[in-house]
């Protein structure tokens, strides 16, 4: 394969895996789990100045259906509350104050994410799949680019060098594709665990018992991608 060959099958591998990664990413912000992907975006004003949410706030993700937010600046706090409902006004938030080692209350905020209840579940698996569609038009579009672009470098080549890249460039575009669905499969999976467990929720709240366990805790410190 010669060296150009090698460079457009390294390029079109990369654009391909980029487009597959915002798929994921925009994904990771219909939040069933709490996902630390969809603090990414939140940013936070302090005194006119915009600061990513990790920049404020120490985060806990203390389940997987929950963050716990603490400011670093108690002063911050409503800045904080205000950055993350800009971007996830779903999310549900409950405040929560304690004392601290200098017996001094302190505020932080705990967001839980929203129930998947039929509706949601059905707004969800639709936007999921648009997302995918949107993701496919993408890896087509780049693949069909990719082969137009290096028409005229075949004509310079051997029939076996020509069925050589050609091959190298399905590959990686078929691979890309595989990946996509995937990345699909997974969230509506996600998104459909979500929904039964909803349901038993419901089940054991109608039976008068409320109290599943989900209290398993993982301290996660400082939010970190």
């Amino acid at each position: 394969m010669n060296n150009y060959i090698s460079f457009e099958t390294i390029d079109l591998a990369k654009k391909l895996k980029g487009y597959n990664m915002l798929f994921n990413y925009r994904m990771s912000n219909l939040c069933v789990k709490a996902e630390p992907t969809a603090l990414m975006p939140v940013t936070v004003f302090v005194a006119g100045t915009e600061y990513n949410l990790e920049d404020v706030a120490n985060i806990l993700r203390p389940d997987d259906f929950s963050f716990d937010v603490y400011p670093k600046n108690p002063n911050n706090l409503q800045a904080i509350i205000d950055g993350v409902f800009d971007m996830h006004p779903e999310f549900k938030m409950e405040m929560k104050s304690e004392k601290n080692a200098n017996d001094e209350e302190t505020h932080h905020v705990v967001y839980t994410m929203p129930e998947v209840n039929k509706d949601r579940r059905d707004v969800l698996n639709e936007t999921s799949k648009a997302f995918h569609q949107e993701c496919l038009s993408k890896l087509d579009a780049c693949y069909a680019k990719e082969l137009a672009d290096t028409a005229e470098a075949f004509t310079k080549m051997s029939v076996p060098e020509v069925d050589e890249a050609k091959t190298g460039f399905k590959n990686i575009y078929d691979d890309a594709k595989e990946q996509s669905e995937k990345l699909l499969n997974a969230k509506l999976t996600e998104i459909e665990e979500g929904y039964q467990r909803y349901l038993s929720q419901q089940g054991e709240s109608s039976q008068g018992d409320g109290n599943h366990d989900f209290s398993k805790s993982i301290h996660l410190g400082q939010y970190e991608e």
